[in-house]
């Protein structure tokens, strides 16, 4: 994806989950960074909640040892949930 598909990606996605959840973005955006941030930290990651730590498990094993960007792990979740190499937004 291009810097532009993933910016219009990102408020297509800010948009959709505000209206979704009736939340500002800024509280979503932060719960999101804060569930990331736990997913690629050793001991955070370990003390996660089982049902957690599975899908987690399965972010780490796509990114490795690095933490992706907010868009790109969203986009992984976006096709994770779906089954699909595509995103449709």
């Amino acid at each position: 994806m291009t810097a532009a598909d993933k910016e219009e990606f990102m408020e297509q996605t800010r948009q959709a989950m505000q209206r979704e959840h009736d939340v500002p973005w800024e509280c979503i955006e932060a719960k999101i960074i804060e569930d990331l941030d736990n997913t690629f930290d050793d001991e955070k990651f370990v003390r996660m909640d089982p049902d957690f730590r599975i899908d987690a498990a399965y972010a780490r094993k796509e990114f490795g040892d690095q933490k992706p960007e907010l868009v790109d792990y969203l986009l992984w979740i976006a096709k994770f949930v779906t089954k699909s190499e595509y995103v449709d937004f």
